[in-house]
């Protein structure tokens, strides 16, 4: 009695250390899915402003576009009222017809020695203004004068003339502007009509990235900060320009931090991730403390999708998530497995009351439920013997009745048949797993239907452990004989015949299954194990059944191969390392 009490609470203290090992392990395993959670839901955010931001410059450029084709009708409604001539041109005359043509200047370029400058505009600033250091630019200008037509891929490109991007204005960095640039070889110059980004200025407020991303942190107070880094500045040194006018500026494609905000900045760190999540095209996080703040940063990478990343800036979307929240789930956490605890240590203890008390209330059923089975298990041998000695007596009647009528010849063929198929049956007996033999038996079953001579040698004798579950077995064998049969019956009867052997080969179970049939070509042994694919042209015919095989033989480490020529026929061959042997009886 004291054994028994003594065996219940070591039992008792077994469930509970392993409850609370459960639990413990239970805590750091939701820790890590609460932090996975709050990364993927920094990247769907980023793809989420990725996705906006893509928008957002899409219909932007269009009405960027709009304001680029209506500065070219104004273009040429201009040409038609000046003279062909500069020199006979007024600024007076074009700031009057900038009032007339709703633009806000007009501006005539002339080449100069290896500059193109302007020679006359409704803007002072713009007189004598030298272009030559504008880069893709003063490009484009060339090749307007000297072709009519500008190939550089930047810029809005329609016949005779040629639209930069909005930016800065080089005569006064204080101003964003819209230019378009004119020249049909009618005049002696190019013309110029600009407006300032009136519209997009207004569109930008309503509709521009920190919109979008202001939103989305209104609607998540769980992150902190969204913030689009410019791949091409960011931690570099500050790129800035000196205007004609001899102001300083940033151009817009060079601004580090293209829209959002980086008040949660750790520099070096910053950076890393910034570099580190472009190059790999894959997304970085870190967590760290920032302003007295825990928070996980995350980065993720967007490309340019055009492929110029002058016109179109690449950058990544950094996201900072709020690392109290994550605290306050594991919080919860912590409060949910002490009661959890306390709830199943109770329900253990009366579970374990409970089921010691059916032990010993079953151990005198077990016994007599025992020798019970036992006495069926004798009388079925005795059954079976009798059977067997009922039909032995019918052969060697059978066989004494052939001899008196001298039928040597019926005699000869009868006890052929009766060997098979005695030899048959004790084949499949000697298999020592019952599923193997199970699925042997319905395959001959099958075979005899069908016409096929299925031949199977197993040297696995015994009582074996296989390493395999019996339904995996069961699966790789079925499908690979099962899509034998399907090659065999289209052949002659004389000619259908499928042979399965399995052995233990180096420490490996080996499988293979042969039978005769058309050729593999390369083509058809590269593709047999793709899901969906099928040699076969009848519609009743998945294409799955090599794919499971192979998938099921994957997952044991094991390969399948397959060879196919004229001579030996197509064989399928599985090799399955084994965890432990099975041992022989």
């Amino acid at each position: 009695m004291q054994m028994k009490s003594h065996s219940f609470y070591i039992v008792f203290a077994c469930v509970v250390l392993m409850l609370g090992f459960n639990n413990v392990i239970y805590y750091f395993t939701t820790k890590e899915l609460i932090v996975g959670h709050v990364e993927d839901q920094s990247l769907l955010t980023a793809y989420n402003l990725r996705n906006a931001v893509d928008r957002y410059k899409k219909s932007e450029q269009y009405v960027e576009d709009m304001i680029g084709q209506q500065l070219r009708i104004a273009a040429v409604a201009a040409i038609d009222r000046l003279d062909p001539k500069a020199a006979n041109v007024t600024n007076e005359q074009l700031k009057q017809l900038s009032m007339e043509l709703g633009v806000s200047h007009i501006t005539l370029l002339q080449p100069q020695g290896d500059d193109i400058v302007g020679v006359r505009s409704s803007d002072p600033a713009e007189i004598n203004m030298s272009t030559k250091k504008w880069g893709y630019w003063f490009s484009a200008f060339r090749q307007l004068w000297s072709n009519r037509e500008v190939t550089i891929p930047e810029g809005q490109k329609l016949l005779n003339y040629w639209s930069g991007p909005i930016g800065y204005a080089d005569t006064d960095p204080s101003k964003i502007d819209k230019w378009g640039y004119y020249y049909d070889g009618s005049t002696d110059y190019i013309i110029n009509p600009y407006v300032e980004d009136v519209q997009i200025k207004q569109y930008d407020r309503l509709a521009g990235p920190d919109v979008i991303l202001n939103k989305m942190i209104e609607v998540n107070p769980s992150i902190l900060e969204l913030t689009g880094f410019n791949y091409n500045t960011f931690g570099n040194p500050l790129k800035v320009s000196k205007s004609q006018s001899g102001d300083y500026f940033v151009a817009l494609p060079n601004r580090p931090i293209l829209f959002g905000t980086n008040q949660y900045s750790d520099p070096e760190r910053d950076l890393k991730s910034v570099k580190l999540a472009f190059d790999s095209e894959k997304p970085i996080t870190y967590t760290a403390v920032v302003n007295s703040h825990k928070i996980l940063k995350s980065f993720i990478p967007v490309p340019s999708r055009s492929g110029n990343p002058q016109a179109d800036v690449p950058y990544v979307i950094g996201v900072v998530f709020d690392y109290n929240t994550i605290q306050e789930e594991l919080n919860d956490q912590i409060r949910s497995i002490i009661n959890r605890i306390a709830i199943m240590t109770g329900l253990s203890l009366i579970f374990l009351v409970i089921v010691f008390r059916m032990i010993k209330r079953n151990k005198d059923e077990a016994v007599r439920v025992t020798q019970e089975a036992y006495i069926d298990e004798v009388n079925d041998m005795f059954t079976t013997i009798r059977g067997q000695r009922h039909d032995f007596l019918n052969h060697v009647q059978t066989i004494h009745t052939f001899l008196q009528l001298k039928k040597y010849e019926d005699l000869h063929r009868y006890t052929g048949e009766l060997l098979g198929e005695i030899r048959q049956t004790n084949d499949i007996i000697q298999i020592g797993h019952p599923a193997v033999a199970a699925i042997v038996q319905s395959k001959v079953v099958i075979a005899m239907d069908k016409k096929i001579d299925f031949r199977h040698d197993f040297l696995l004798t015994g009582n074996f452990n296989l390493g395999v579950t019996s339904v995996d077995i069961v699966i790789i064998i079925g499908n690979l004989v099962d899509n034998a049969f399907d090659e065999v019956v289209q052949l002659p009867v004389h000619e259908r015949w499928v042979e399965l052997c399995g052995s233990y080969h180096a420490g490996n179970l080996v499988i293979s299954v042969r039978n005769p049939g058309r050729t593999l070509s390369d083509e058809e042994k590269a593709k047999i194990f793709t899901p969906g694919y099928s040699t076969k042209k009848t519609a009743d015919h998945s294409g799955l059944g090599l794919a499971v095989t192979k998938k099921r033989v994957g997952y044991y480490k094991g390969t399948i191969t397959v060879e196919s020529d004229q001579e030996q026929g197509t064989v399928f061959i599985v090799s399955i390392p084994l965890q432990r042997f099975g041992k022989t009886s």
